[in-house]
């Protein structure tokens, strides 16, 4: 069938099967509309060869399958550019790849650290750890099709190959993937109360900053480092609202905030008192 619609077109081809068992031509449009759509369903149920594959096949294929999911990939956090591709996260056969994409191993082994760790002690990753012997990872990343999300299912929902959970594709997205599971008064509760948590952690940052700025006197790199440490705290509660992580919420986020400002406030004062000792003896 492949040879025939190479060597003779589809719509000719369509012609001469309808000519010879019809005894009659049709319009070519309708002919290759009706042709082409039966030939791509029989070409699409053909399994793919097992692999290996190397990325430019990887692409090259799925360019012309779905263009719109490379399109994705190209302009997201993990295209090429970022040096991760297809097998980095699909492996480099066929078979099983997405099941292998779907699992959190494919994303904690790359992103360690406070991301990966605020979900992994969230009640959803822990759930999704007790359970992944158990769960049909051959589901596609759809609307309740899973006990509990797992990093894919939120950052990769619908197959998207960009970030679904990315600050740019606003809130109604994140709030939409949410409520495949909880009821939308939940979610929007949910919402509100990570809005507030999170103005708080604005306020104990800001405060800090202009703690720091007041701070003219200190030449050390006390204050740098103090600054740094205000900043990854307040980015731990952005990551425990957004896990849903008690930890970084609360001991790792809001809490460590304010042991910043009591920090950067006992350093402020020292270095007055050091100055002021230090002009007295000058005296």
């Amino acid at each position: 069938m492949r040879k025939a619609i190479s060597d003779v077109g589809c719509g000719e081809l369509a012609n001469r099967i309808c000519r010879e068992r019809c005894g009659s031509y049709l319009t070519t449009s309708y002919i290759f509309g009706i042709f082409c759509l039966a030939t791509y369903s029989t070409l699409a149920a053909e399994p793919a060869p097992p692999g290996p594959f190397t990325e430019t096949e990887c692409i090259t294929c799925h360019t012309e399958r779905d263009p719109n999911l490379i399109r994705q990939w190209r302009e997201g956090s993990h295209s090429a550019d970022s040096g991760i591709g297809c097998s980095n996260c699909h492996g480099e056969n066929h078979k099983e790849s997405a099941i292998i994409a779907r699992k959190d191993q494919s994303c904690t082994g790359c992103h360690e650290g406070p991301a990966s760790h605020s979900y992994s002690t969230s009640k959803h990753g822990i759930i999704t750890r007790l359970e992944e012997a158990r769960q049909d990872w051959r589901q596609p990343l759809q609307r309740g099709n899973y006990r509990t999300p797992g990093c894919s299912y939120c950052h990769l929902h619908n197959s998207d190959h960009g970030d679904t959970m990315a600050p740019d594709r606003g809130p109604e997205v994140r709030q939409w993937i949410c409520a495949g599971c909880h009821s939308p008064r939940y979610v929007r509760e949910l919402f509100a109360n990570g809005n507030r948590q999170l103005e708080i952690a604005d306020l104990k940052l800001t405060e800090g900053e202009s703690l720091i700025a007041s701070a003219v006197d200190d030449q050390t790199d006390a204050l740098p480092k103090l600054r740094k440490s205000l900043n990854h705290h307040r980015h731990n509660v952005l990551l425990g609202i957004a896990h849903q992580s008690p930890d970084y919420q609360w001991w790792h986020g809001q809490p460590a905030l304010d042991g910043d400002l009591i920090r950067i406030r006992d350093r402020i004062l020292q270095s007055r008192r050091r100055k002021s000792l230090a002009d007295n003896l000058e005296e």
